[in-house]
Formats: C-alpha cells, sequence, structure tokens
C-alpha cells in the first residue's frame, strides 16, 4: 500500500485510504493519526462508529501530535501481528454464495485477539463460522479481493484457528 501511495505522488494525485484502523484492528488512534500525517497526498476517511471516536480524532487534529519512537512502535508492532493474510473487510468479496460473512470470518483470528473476544464466541458468531464449512469454492471472492488474498484457504484457516480458541475461551 505504501508503493501505491509514492505511485500517486508521483503522478500528482491524492490517495483516500479508506478503513484507516482497519475495521477496528488498529486501536492506537495516535499511532494511526500519526502514521497517516507523514504523506501529504493521503486523507484518511477514519470509520468512525461512535460519538467518541469523532471527538477522539477532533482532538488529534487540534493537537496535531508528532511521530515519537514509541507509536513506531506500536506501528512496527502491528504490522508485525497483522502481516500476511490479512483481510481489510472491505467486502469487495461479497456476496458470497454460501452466504458466509466473509469480511468478518475472514479477519476473526485478529478480532478474537485484539477486540474484545466474548462476542465472538457466542452461539450466533458459532454459526456464522460453520457457514465456512458450507463454501462452495466457486472462487468468486477469491477473483474479487483487491489484495489477492486466496479467500476460501483464509477461511479454512479462520475457522480452525476459531474452534482451537472457542474451545480454550468458551467458559471463561
Amino acid at each position: 500500500e505504501l508503493d501505491l501511495v509514492a505511485r500517486c505522488k508521483e503522478a500528482d494525485m491524492g490517495y483516500i485510504a479508506m478503513k484507516g484502523l482497519s475495521g477496528g484492528l488498529l486501536n492506537n488512534a495516535a499511532a494511526c493519526y500519526c502514521f497517516m500525517r507523514q504523506f501529504d497526498n493521503v486523507v484518511p476517511i477514519w470509520g468512525i462508529q461512535r460519538e467518541e471516536e469523532l471527538d477522539q480524532w477532533l482532538e488529534l487534529t487540534e493537537r496535531d501530535p508528532e511521530m515519537t519512537p514509541e507509536l513506531q512502535a506500536v506501528i512496527d508492532q502491528d504490522r508485525k501481528e497483522l502481516a500476511g493474510n490479512f483481510c481489510r473487510s472491505c467486502g469487495y468479496c461479497l456476496p458470497c454464495a454460501a452466504g458466509i460473512d466473509i469480511p468478518q470470518a475472514a479477519r476473526m483470528s485478529a478480532l478474537l485477539r485484539r477486540a474484545p473476544y466474548r462476542p465472538y464466541l457466542s452461539d450466533e458468531w458459532y454459526a456464522k463460522m460453520r457457514k465456512i464449512e458450507e463454501c462452495v469454492h466457486c472462487g468468486a471472492c477469491k477473483s474479487r479481493c483487491p489484495y489477492g488474498l486466496d479467500t476460501p484457504e483464509l477461511l479454512k484457516m479462520m475457522l480452525a484457528d476459531y474452534d482451537r480458541f472457542y474451545a480454550a475461551h468458551r467458559n471463561d
């Protein structure tokens, strides 16, 4: 993605960065803000869900903090944890012929570890994750993924991880 930002800059054009917090998987707003402000041709769309989040972004905009080694360490750790088969939950893979909630299921491993996990251990989410077993392997989701993810394989890995996590934590 950084290469795309650089290519846009070379072409004297801007770049809109959607899901600046990766659908909630990035949880240090100051680190995200400082990272994005490094690029004068990037306009972030933060994805505000609650009024408190709007207040947080407005405060960061007013304060305009600089990048610090501590914030860079947060960014480096996030990169390490979210590298590879990381679904950004953009939804371009949809609709799914089997009715799988791909944008959430394909990043379940991170949701379980980076967000409050109890809601994902509900009967509703257990049933949603079981839908992965009904995948018809049509390949439509894979062909539509702008990040080139092997979505069916990723879903299979997420279900196996979910089952292990569920077994270990369902009675927490």
